[in-house]
């Protein structure tokens, strides 16, 4: 009897460490574009820096790729919608990239001095687009 119950002790000590450790805390989608949109208004600050321009399509975006690991893909795929040409500006307030859904739903945008706000729809359709 006392080896069952040691087997059962040791079974649910494993089934419950395997719960712990090696998991990565979950991000919302949001807080993935948000982040996607920080990293390109990173990069937008820093093109504007080093007196280079943004892309202004999207064969343009591929050279600038390994500096946007997170942004790149979810332009290409559409998540986040950026404004071709539309650049950092220090104080800038027009909008240069958005969530997809911020038009309909409101989302977080990317202003032209690499703000990330979160607005309301209603926001976004009065808010001025970067051109």
């Amino acid at each position: 009897m006392n080896r069952t119950v040691w087997a059962i002790v040791v079974a649910a000590g494993v089934a419950l460490a395997g719960g712990c450790g090696n998991s990565k805390p979950t991000r919302s989608l949001g807080e993935e574009h948000k982040g996607a949109l920080e990293e390109l208004g990173e990069v937008l600050k820093g093109l504007a820096t080093e007196g280079g321009k943004p892309p202004a399509k999207l064969a343009d975006l591929e050279p600038l790729e390994p500096r946007l690991p997170v942004a790149g893909p979810a332009i290409r795929n559409g998540t986040i919608v950026y404004l071709w040409g539309a650049g950092y500006a220090a104080g800038g307030t027009q909008v240069v990239a958005y969530e997809k859904a911020a038009a309909d739903a409101g989302g977080y945008v990317l202003l032209q001095d690499g703000t990330v706000k979160k607005l309301s729809a209603a926001e976004f359709q009065s808010a001025p687009k970067a051109k």
